[in-house]
């Protein structure tokens, strides 16, 4: 045969396997075919989420300050450390400045309930008309009075703000415990009023433990921290922004049993100064150079066995999917901000693109909330061809040691001379 035929045919032989090569099996063919893929996992429903770990500290849920000219005063009664009850003595006046005192605590009555009256005027307004209040409903009230030879004055602002998408409910629930607060303060108001004019007492406006008592400027302030306590921690910028109000929080004491539920009740947008708290909070954790910003905890229930400043361990949950299952982030087609795709495998053994809902990655893990249940085939990225067949290798079933030692010698011997 003529050596030039012979190498054309195989040129145009070579040439057509090629190009049906290239139309098979390139990433862009159509024609049908049978992918087999060795990469593949299979979907198992489970609840994942995202942690921080903080170290935190046991604080007051209120800190209050009683202050009062120290002329006034005849006897401190109390003490650093002391327990005191709402309405108990702090200190005895003297019978020259009852008066003076009384006057005082009049005007702080007058404003108390002028407080009173306009919040509880503001939630009628808010309950009455939920869809047409204006966005802010704000009220100024002043109260003067005194002696000749003193004028006190005492300011009195109420504002309570509703935000423009109409959550009335948050305005109306701010505004009732704003309103909470003027009845406790009018209520030891009154009780300080309802005293003998001739033995009149400094009485605490809480239930709680003197912390400590300062003399400054001519005044005695009486510092106070209340019975119930709440949980702080701090957290640097790069948590900060992973943490909203209302999250989970589960908080462990190694001198109490089991897990105090809690949940984020705020943080702060300004970095921490240096207080009590953070002072103590540093002595459980790592230093660190960047800004501090402080985070308040609520507890589900209360913590009466551990002290102020006492050390607990928080864990935070900033993110929680439940029924969810996990694949490999690399995995994933087309990813936008919380969306995706992925090839899944369906019930005629076919491959199909499947749009995802992927609310958080968890180390190389994408969780998937939406659009694969469990039990489901998600194979890996390399392309494919929509409703193309799938082939999987055959699931191999290791025997564990266990099973291999509780055969003897002897059966292995049975089984290879069996015929």
């Amino acid at each position: 045969m003529n050596k030039w035929l012979t190498i054309g045919i195989s040129i145009v032989v070579a040439t057509f396997i090629g190009a049906n090569a290239v139309l098979i099996y390139s990433d862009k063919s159509q024609i049908s075919r049978t992918f087999y893929v060795s990469d593949y996992e299979r979907a198992n429903e489970n609840t994942y989420a995202t942690e921080i770990e903080k170290e935190s500290i046991v604080i007051p849920a209120n800190e209050i300050s009683v202050a009062i000219d120290v002329e006034a005063v005849n006897d401190v009664i109390v003490a650093e450390g002391d327990s005191v009850e709402e309405g108990s003595d702090l200190a005895t006046l003297k019978t020259n400045s009852a008066e003076d005192q009384r006057m005082l605590w009049e005007t702080e009555q007058q404003a108390y309930m002028q407080e009173q009256s306009e919040l509880n005027e503001i939630i009628s307004d808010l309950e009455s008309d939920r869809y047409g209040a204006d966005p802010s409903s704000s009220s100024n009230g002043q109260a003067t009075g005194g002696t000749a030879d003193e004028i006190v004055d005492v300011n009195v602002q109420v504002d309570v703000n509703v935000s423009q998408d109409g959550n009335f409910a948050q305005g109306i629930a701010e505004a009732k415990q704003k309103l909470a607060e003027v009845d406790r303060k009018l209520q030891i108001v009154d009780a300080q009023l309802a005293q003998d004019s001739g033995e009149l007492s400094l009485l605490s406006p809480i239930s709680g433990t003197v912390s400590t008592i300062e003399e400054r400027n001519g005044k005695y302030f009486i510092h106070l921290f209340a019975n119930e306590k709440s949980v702080i921690t701090y957290v640097k910028e790069s948590e900060w922004h992973d943490i909203e109000e209302g999250q989970s929080v589960k908080n462990y004491s190694t001198h109490r049993d089991g897990v105090v539920e809690g949940s984020i009740l705020s943080k702060v947008q300004v970095p921490a100064n240096a207080s009590k708290w953070l002072t103590a909070y540093e002595q459980f954790a790592s230093k660190t150079d960047e800004p501090l910003y402080e985070v308040q905890i609520q507890l589900a229930e209360p913590l009466e066995v551990l002290p102020f400043a006492a050390n607990l361990n928080s864990v935070i949950t900033t993110n929680q999917a439940e029924n969810a299952v996990q694949v490999n982030s690399k995995w994933l087609l087309n990813r936008s901000e919380n969306a995706a795709e992925v090839y899944t495998l369906s019930s005629e053994g076919r491959i199909v693109r499947t749009p995802v809902t992927v609310p958080f990655d968890l180390k190389q893990h994408a969780i998937i909330s939406e659009g694969i249940s469990n039990g489901n085939i998600v194979l890996n990225d390399d392309q494919k061809t929509d409703n193309a067949e799938v082939f999987l290798p055959f699931p191999v079933d290791l025997p564990t040691w266990n099973s291999i030692k509780s055969v003897s010698w002897k059966d292995y011997v049975k089984y290879l001379t069996y015929k």
